[in-house]
């Protein structure tokens, strides 16, 4: 019983992400079941993308990233692993920052950013 549950999808996919918070080594042990996944269902980009984030291949997340964008242009959780491949490869965020401020204007990274940003603006007045 116990290894009929271990094949199962729901339980490998937990596996998994388990694996990718636990991080080190495990972090590949993730990525090869969600490359498995991929190959199996087509899906999973942003889980294999993760992957490949926290194993520092950043080009590859990005190519996984923007495959995943052209299936769902609006998809939360591809732009804002965008934005971070494109700080990491120096390259320009705004274009996918942009995206998720037009597409989700309440996620959390665009509400922190906002204020951030409105912060910074009254930490300067206060000292001009």
């Amino acid at each position: 019983m116990q290894q009929i549950d271990e094949d199962h999808t729901l339980t490998q996919l937990a596996n998994a992400w388990l694996d990718l918070a636990v991080g080190g080594s495990k972090i590949q042990e993730a990525y090869l079941i969600f490359q498995d996944f991929s190959e199996k269902y087509g899906m999973v980009l942003n889980g294999k993308a993760v992957c490949c984030i926290h194993m520092g291949r950043f080009d590859e997340a990005e190519s996984l990233l923007l495959e995943a964008l052209n299936k769902d242009a609006k998809d939360a959780e591809t732009l804002v692993n965008l934005v971070v491949c494109s700080l990491h490869l120096s390259k320009p965020s705004t274009r996918f920052l942009n995206q998720l401020k037009l597409s989700h204007p309440d996620h959390m990274l665009p509400k922190r950013l906002a204020a951030a940003e409105d912060n910074f603006d009254r930490a300067v007045q206060s000292i001009t």
